[in-house]
């Protein structure tokens, strides 16, 4: 692979976003962690849909968390609601796959 063109690659643009993340957030508040996973979330699913791989409930999980992930600047409260609401619903998705097994 050349290197013009991994630099245009979805997974090294994830990876880059990844590394250069962590080191944000040793200087960041701590609540830009959380953000910064959920935002990385946002992409990897993203990323799946264009592969081909995202399902419906996926979808709507990558739309809420652009929707609702700079709640952490205004309402940390809320923010921290969110993560419980995505965790529960990655939770059903798991649930729901081992059932239908």
């Amino acid at each position: 692979m050349v290197m013009e063109s991994i630099i245009e690659d979805e997974h090294f643009k994830l990876l880059t976003f990844l590394i250069v993340s962590a080191r944000g957030c040793v200087d960041e508040p701590s609540l830009y962690g959380p953000l910064r996973l959920i935002d990385a979330a946002e992409r990897l699913i993203g990323l799946m849909d264009k592969m081909g791989k995202a399902d419906k409930r996926l979808i709507e999980i990558m739309e809420t968390i652009r929707e609702r992930k700079f709640s952490v600047m205004s309402n940390e409260a809320e923010f921290i609601k969110l993560l419980d609401e995505l965790v529960l619903r990655i939770s059903r998705i798991i649930k729901e796959t081992q059932l239908t097994r």
